[in-house]
C-alpha cells in the first residue's frame, strides 16, 4: 500500500517563515526572468533599494538598511553591486562631510523609467494571485510587519509557550502529604524578599489547626504531578478572611500561576459567608500588588491593631468596581467541587 506523502502544507503555522521564504523565491524568480526578457539589467532584490532612493532622496546605508529591514552588511554589498553597474553613485553628505550618501545615477533613473510599465504588470499580477482569496494580500503582508514590529517573533513564541504551560497547572485543595510542599513554597518566597518570623513558622508548620481547624483554604498549584505554588484563606473573625501564603515556584514565576491562584481563592471566599477579603504586603512588593489590584483589590485603612507581620506596609481589601474584568472565570476545581459535596452529605447524615 502506498504510503501518504505530506506536504509543507500539512504542518499548517508551524512552518510559516519556510514556506514564506519559499514563496518569497517563487515570486522572485518570476519577476527575474521578466526582467532578463525585457533586457533589465537588474535584480528583483535590489529593486526596493532603488525606489526607496527615487522617492526618498540620497540616503546613507545605515538608513536603507532600517528602512528595508536588513543588516548594514548585506545593504552595503548590494550597494556595491549596484555601484559597480552604474545604477548608484557615493556622494557627501551637505550637512557632515564625514557621512556618505548613496543616490541615483541617471542611469539609473533612465531604467527606472522604463521599467514602470513592467511594475505595474506585476502588481496585476499579485492581485490575480489574490483573486478567490478574502484577505487583500499586500495589507495582509502588511499588517503582519506592523503585528512584528509591535512584538518580534521570539516574543510571541515565548508568550504562547508561557500559556501554554500556565493551562497545564491544576488549582487543588490541601491535602496532608502536601504539608511540606505547603511550608517549602513560602520558607522559600519569605527567605527571597524578607525573613520567616515567628507567626510565619507556627502557621506553615502546622497548617490543618492555623488554618483549615477554624473553616479556612489552602489552595496549591499542581504542575505534572509537582506542587508549584500555594495560597491560603484564614478566618479572622466571624465576618473577615485573610488572603494570605501566597507563593510560587521561582523557576514557573511569569505563567500566570499566581493569577490562577488568587482567582480561585477569590471564588472559594465567594462560597464562604463572609463579607470582606483583606491582605497584607509590602510596598516592595510592585508586581503582586499590581496583581491584586487587577483583580480588585483596593488599598484601605487598616484596622487598628489588626497586623500580625513586622513585614506588612501595605493593607488592601477586595472591592472590585465595574472597570475589573476577570480574565480567569475560576472555576472550582473539581477535587474542590467533590470535597464540598462530601461535607455536605456528611452533615445531612448528622442532622
Amino acid at each position: 500500500m502506498a504510503r501518504d506523502v505530506r506536504d509543507l502544507a500539512d504542518y499548517g503555522g508551524l512552518l510559516l517563515a519556510t514556506r514564506l521564504r519559499r514563496l518569497s523565491e517563487l515570486l522572485f524568480t518570476g519577476v527575474d526572468r521578466v526582467y532578463q526578457t525585457r533586457g533589465f539589467d537588474v535584480q528583483a532584490r535590489c529593486v526596493p533599494l532603488l525606489l526607496l532612493l527615487r522617492d526618498n532622496g540620497a540616503t546613507s546605508i545605515t538608513d536603507l538598511a532600517r528602512q528595508l529591514g536588513q543588516s548594514h552588511p548585506a545593504v552595503s554589498q548590494m550597494s556595491r553591486g549596484l555601484a559597480a553597474s552604474g545604477l548608484l553613485v557615493d556622494r557627501q553628505d551637505a550637512d557632515d562631510e564625514r557621512k556618505r550618501l548613496l543616490a541615483l545615477s541617471p542611469a539609473a533613473e533612465t531604467l527606472m523609467a522604463q521599467m514602470a510599465d513592467t511594475w505595474t504588470a506585476v502588481v496585476g499580477a499579485v492581485e490575480d494571485l489574490g483573486a478567490g482569496v478574502s484577505a487583500d494580500v499586500p495589507a495582509l503582508v502588511t499588517a503582519l510587519e506592523t503585528a512584528l514590529g509591535r512584538r518580534d517573533f521570539a516574543t510571541l513564541i515565548t508568550d504562547r509557550m508561557r500559556t501554554q504551560r500556565g493551562r497545564i497547572v491544576d488549582i487543588i485543595p490541601f491535602e496532608p502529604r502536601y504539608r511540606a510542599d505547603f511550608k517549602r513554597l513560602n520558607v522559600e518566597w519569605l527567605e527571597k524578599y524578607f525573613y520567616v518570623e515567628p507567626i510565619d513558622e507556627e502557621v506553615l508548620s502546622t497548617p490543618e489547626s492555623s488554618i483549615l481547624k477554624s473553616g479556612g483554604h489552602i489552595l496549591l498549584a499542581r504542575h505534572q504531578g509537582q506542587i508549584v505554588g500555594t495560597c491560603a484563606l484564614i478566618r479572622a473573625g466571624r465576618s473577615r478572611v485573610e488572603l494570605s501564603k501566597m507563593a510560587v515556584t521561582s523557576r514557573l514565576q511569569g505563567l500566570g500561576i499566581g493569577r490562577r491562584l488568587l482567582l480561585a481563592a477569590i471564588a472559594q471566599f465567594t462560597r464562604m459567608n463572609a463579607r470582606t477579603l483583606f491582605l497584607e504586603s509590602n510596598s516592595r512588593l510592585a508586581p503582586a500588588l499590581g496583581l491584586y489590584e487587577s483583580v480588585g483589590f483596593r488599598h484601605a485603612p487598616r484596622p487598628r491593631n489588626s497586623s500580625h507581620y513586622a513585614r506588612s506596609d501595605v493593607y488592601m481589601e477586595y472591592a472590585p468596581g465595574p472597570e475589573v474584568e476577570l480574565a480567569d472565570p475560576a472555576p472550582v476545581p473539581k477535587t474542590l467541587r467533590r470535597a464540598r459535596v462530601k461535607r455536605v452529605q456528611k452533615k445531612g447524615k448528622a442532622r
